[in-house]
């Protein structure tokens, strides 16, 4: 019997390698992975699914539905929780019959593309295989920044002033940046909105409201008090997901700076330890690093800053039912928290190519160039994010799995 091979170029030899490039980028350790829970550990030659939908628990969920049908986009419903009284003894329930309510979300999809060459003839001698390694092994670290970075920007619902050199979505004043994010950015809706210290609105925070843990003591009891509450993680092989769930919030690092150093910063240890004796029951990667644990809220800094410096206007929503966007300026230098619960942001992909070619959530190009001389390689991809917003019973609209939190930060 002759040896099964599969001849360069051939459809399946790329199917198994998008799929693959695909399951590289979802399963590195970054903020985005680490919310969404579960990734396939390895892609195996004989079953390549891209059926997989990651569990609705986690604060970002994949949806990988758009792969089986045309369309550019993707729409969620949510179901109102019944309410009202009880129908007692022999009182009829004519006319008293509650009717199933509902409340949809929309996002889009759109192709998003990276190209690197690779030399001419004279400096590149390797394989064509070769160069898809190499292509992918530069495009993982380049994506899982991208990613994260279209994540936070998203939950936060602004893209903020920083200008670091590995940010790679531009400032809001990019003529590119409304087409990079796809989806609109939707700011947190006033009941999802909480100003840090004693302030009362986001132009009012001065350099005396700093996050500490008074911050988490009143993210705790605002989650408790809500009709309409953010619902907790509960990720896959959690035993302690019924009986002691949790929520996540991601600090910068200048606030998580300003907390180790102050007064609260002394009991940090305890908090340390609270953190670690709750990730121990299952081992999940979000417990590891910096981060504590106070009130089941998993306090976990973040790689990079929301930031909004002096002077800078930004998006808040009007204490209203729509959500009436308007905009207030910074006084000081402020920076942004996020405390996730389930759902609070769905990603999507699409299949990029047909499936006879190869077509995953994630393909390769190569091109010739320069009179056959050179060759460059292009990463494609299908995706959209959007923070999850529904309507309530109650007719207002707001955030359903994150809570910003605004604090003025030292320095």
């Amino acid at each position: 019997m002759g040896q099964t091979s599969i001849p360069t170029g051939s459809p399946a030899g790329n199917r198994l390698f998008n799929a693959a490039l695909f399951a590289e980028a979802i399963r590195r350790n970054s903020m985005t992975n680490l919310l969404t829970g579960d990734a396939p550990k390895t892609i195996k030659k004989s079953k390549v699914d891209p059926r997989k939908q990651t569990s609705a628990g986690t604060p970002i969920v994949r949806a990988t539905d758009l792969t089986k049908e045309k369309g550019d986009e993707i729409t969620v419903d949510l179901y109102h929780q019944l309410s009202g009284k009880p129908v007692m003894g022999d009182r009829p329930l004519a006319g008293r019959v509650e009717g199933l309510t509902s409340s949809q979300f929309s996002l889009k999809i759109n192709q998003g593309r990276k190209a690197v060459g690779s030399g001419g003839k004279m400096t590149q001698q390797r394989t064509k295989q070769n160069l898809k390694s190499i292509a992918k092994t530069m495009i993982g670290p380049w994506w899982s920044r991208l990613d994260d970075q279209l994540t936070m920007v998203h939950l936060a619902g602004a893209r903020g002033d920083d200008v670091s050199a590995d940010w790679n979505v531009p400032l809001a004043s990019d003529p590119e940046f409304a087409e990079i994010l796809v989806n609109p950015l939707r700011a947190p809706t006033y009941d999802r909105h909480v100003i840090g210290g004693d302030a009362t609105s986001f132009g009012d925070i001065d350099s005396a409201d700093i996050f500490s843990m008074k911050e988490v003591d009143k993210l705790r009891l605002l989650t408790d008090e809500m009709a309409y509450p953010l619902q907790p993680i509960k990720y896959e092989n959690d035993p302690g997901a019924e009986e002691d769930p949790f929520y996540v919030l991601l600090v910068s690092p200048r606030m998580w700076h300003d907390f180790t150093t102050s007064d609260d910063g002394k009991v940090l240890r305890e908090l340390q330890a609270a953190a670690i004796k709750r990730g121990s029951e299952f081992k999940h990667p979000i417990f590891r690093g910096d981060c504590a644990m106070w009130k089941n809220i998993l306090v976990r800094k973040m790689s990079r800053p929301i930031t909004f410096n002096a002077g800078s206007t930004v998006a808040v929503s009007q204490n209203n039912n729509d959500a009436t966007q308007t905009s207030d300026t910074a006084g000081v230098k402020i920076e942004r928290g996020l405390l996730l619960g389930a759902q609070a942001l769905i990603t999507a992909y699409g299949r990029h190519g047909t499936k006879e070619s190869g077509g995953y959530h994630f393909s390769m190009h190569t091109e010739t160039v320069d009179h056959g001389n050179a060759q460059e390689h292009s990463i494609a991809w299908i995706n959209g994010k959007a923070k999850t917003q529904f309507r309530g019973s109650d007719g207002r609209l707001n955030d359903h799995g994150v809570i910003a939190l605004d604090c003025a930060v030292s320095g």
